[in-house]
């Protein structure tokens, strides 16, 4: 397991992202102190420091040569916080700045791209929904969704397709009074067998989602995701969601 350090002195938006990186499966070391920075970097060789730019300008942020090399050459990731009126010291060079409200896309892609040898292209989340394709004109068959992303998602079913098959696609977004129709393609297929439970269906990837339809969707994502990750924590109430972009 990875370990990340964040480190800033807003509560609020420590108490937010902290669940989100645990939840993707990082170990999470946090700090409201600056003076902290220094001694979690040596004792946990952490893969990636998020730190606010108000700690990044303190004076009491003493980092040895070694480490800001690494910083600056890209081998010990560092993403920004954005603070108003805050400059960081130039000796520093984050790979990125995020600005709060978060948006949990960026973070999930610099996290991806910087950080894991074999990167996911999308953030992809669970579900169990209801939804429709169709193969021939006005057609639709019922089929249950069982992971949905920006990008595409899989279908639990019977009906054996081919890689490369059109299909449209509609799905209800629970909960948002909205559904999404779009064309999309047959990337792989699951055939039963005891390793998947003998599940069969299909994956795929969207084609043309209009700008409409893929802001819908983003919403329905995010709010999914902060509500998953709020449910696996014990004793955590509902994430603080005015420090996430929704």
């Amino acid at each position: 397991m990875k370990n990340f350090l964040l480190a800033d002195n807003r509560s609020e938006l420590m108490a937010t992202l902290g669940p989100i990186l645990k939840h993707w499966g990082y170990r999470v070391l946090s700090t409201t102190k600056v003076e902290d920075i220094t001694s979690f970097i040596q004792e946990s060789s952490p893969s990636l420091l998020i730190i606010g730019k108000k700690f990044l300008a303190d004076p009491k942020l003493e980092l040895d040569a070694t480490t800001t090399k690494k910083i600056n050459s890209g081998d010990l990731p560092l993403i920004a916080l954005e603070q108003e009126t805050v400059a960081p010291t130039p000796l520093l060079k984050p790979l990125a700045t995020l600005t709060p409200p978060l948006e949990i896309f960026d973070l999930f892609a610099f996290i991806q791209r910087h950080v894991e040898k074999h990167p996911r292209q999308n953030l992809r989340l669970r579900v169990i929904l209801p939804g429709m394709y169709c193969v021939e004109k006005d057609q639709f068959a019922l089929a249950e969704v069982l992971s949905l992303s920006m990008n595409g998602l899989f279908f639990k079913v019977a009906t054996k397709l081919k890689v490369g098959d059109k299909v449209t696609v509609v799905i209800p977004l629970m909960g948002h009074a909205k559904e999404v129709e779009v064309e999309a393609t047959v990337v792989y297929t699951v055939q039963p067998a005891m390793e998947n439970n003998y599940m069969q269906g299909f994956g795929v990837r969207f084609d043309d989602l209009s700008e409409i339809h893929q802001e819908s969707l983003q919403h329905f994502i995010k709010d999914r995701f902060l509500r998953e990750v709020s449910a696996n924590q014990d004793g955590v109430g509902s994430l603080d969601k005015a420090h996430l972009s929704l």
